[in-house]
């Protein structure tokens, strides 16, 4: 009998997460008529009619209930883009008021979602958008970005009573404290890194040995061992296939050949499903700015190219998931042993960290099973030998 712990949740090929960007309690009037259009909304107009986070719902997720989505949320108030804009904007903290604090909370108390953090600011203006400085390089000690991180901590659990658990650079900018900054401020995860296409190497600093076999996967960094979950799929991977100017010489030879883009762009997404990696979608909640340039990925923009993916993947195998819930099983997974004897196990638990999904996925072989008595006493049954069981102490048995 060989008992073997799956690489991921039901033994899926992949787990699939969707990454948002900056829903924050944000309004740009890029309009300028005072009132809230369709996509300058990121977060301050909640669910009202043209909010993006109702437009999220609505237009993008309405078809695909089991996409599971992590927002990353500056806890405010977040800086526009350039200093002394033309164009109005309103920002504010995520604990502004009851009605706000509210808002944010039930999207993190929903199981489809969770709120992870963003940074406070996410950075400082300046003249021009090159003169931006993102949140973590502005920090000139690890003490002085520790004491941010801690304040905004401090705003987090003040809305959501408790402190996040996980949550990524601004600008996917980590400045000379980033790492280390996160690994002494007690998150158990982290996205540090961006990874575009299957022939780029991250804009990041990954580096130059660029291999997507481990760049697309889960790492991990710190002496803490700050779990790494990169973004491997750019939500508007499809636009170059949909959105085409047949008024250019371009565009017709695009148009031409837009079966053969369209496939080589699905074979991008099946090989991260052959080789079992990481599929997460990095999009933001709004294009609106305040530089008058439009902020890409947006889910506006990308809803095509959105929908081409959720479709391609909704009879794949994948595990839809949360950041937390996938690291949360990356670590249990790295963290357990299973003892064997006869048609018997124990399961040795060798961490002490307090994780909040203790399920695992095992798959038994050379041997027939029919299901497995838990501890507890609980008959489960299993799906050709692939059994999701809870982390209990005592003894499993196979019947």
């Amino acid at each position: 009998m060989n008992i073997k712990i799956c690489k991921w949740y039901n033994n899926a090929d992949s787990p699939v997460l969707l990454m948002v960007d900056d829903l924050a309690n944000v309004w740009v009037d890029t309009s300028g008529n005072g009132k809230v259009g369709l996509g300058e909304d990121w977060g301050y107009d909640k669910n009202n009619k043209n909010s993006s986070y109702r437009y999220l719902n609505e237009v993008i997720l309405k078809s695909y209930p089991n996409i599971k989505t992590t927002f990353f949320v500056p806890l405010g108030p977040r800086v526009g883009m350039i200093e002394n804009s033309n164009i109005k904007f309103i920002s504010k903290r995520i604990d502004c008021d009851e009605q706000t604090k509210s808002f944010f909370r039930q999207i993190n108390d929903s199981p489809k979602y969770e709120i992870a953090y963003h940074g406070t600011t996410h950075g400082k203006v300046g003249k021009t958008t090159s003169d931006f400085i993102q949140e973590w390089e502005l920090y000139q000690s690890l003490d002085q970005a520790i004491e941010s991180i801690n304040k905004g901590k401090k705003i987090y659990k003040e809305v959501f009573d408790g402190y996040p658990k996980g949550g990524k650079y601004c600008g996917y900018k980590g400045g000379k404290y980033g790492d280390e900054s996160i690994d002494q401020t007690g998150f158990l995860w982290w996205n540090r890194y961006f990874n575009k296409d299957m022939g780029t190497a991250s804009k990041c600093d990954i580096g130059k040995d660029f291999n997507p076999l481990t760049n697309f996967d889960i790492k991990i960094f710190g002496k803490n061992n700050v779990i790494d979950i990169p973004a491997t799929v750019y939500g508007g991977m499809f636009n170059g296939c949909v959105h085409l100017n047949i008024n250019t010489i371009k565009g017709i030879a695009k148009s031409i050949l837009k079966p053969w883009l369209i496939n080589k762009k699905y074979k991008e997404l099946q090989y991260l499903l052959n080789n079992k990696l990481v599929i997460s979608i990095q999009e933001h909640i709004s294009p609106a700015r305040n530089d008058s340039r439009r902020q890409k990925p947006n889910i506006f923009d990308d809803k095509e190219s959105l929908h081409m993916i959720f479709e391609y993947l909704k009879d794949k195998n994948v595990w839809y998931c949360t950041g937390t819930e996938l690291a949360e099983y990356y670590f249990i997974r790295n963290n357990i042993r299973i003892i064997k004897k006869n048609k018997q196990f124990e399961i040795e638990v060798m961490y002490d960290k307090k994780i909040q999904n203790k399920n695992i996925t095992i798959k038994i072989s050379n041997t027939s099973a029919e299901a497995i008595i838990l501890p507890n006493g609980i008959r489960m049954k299993g799906n050709k030998n692939v059994y999701n069981i809870p982390i209990i102490d005592g003894v499993y048995t196979i019947i």
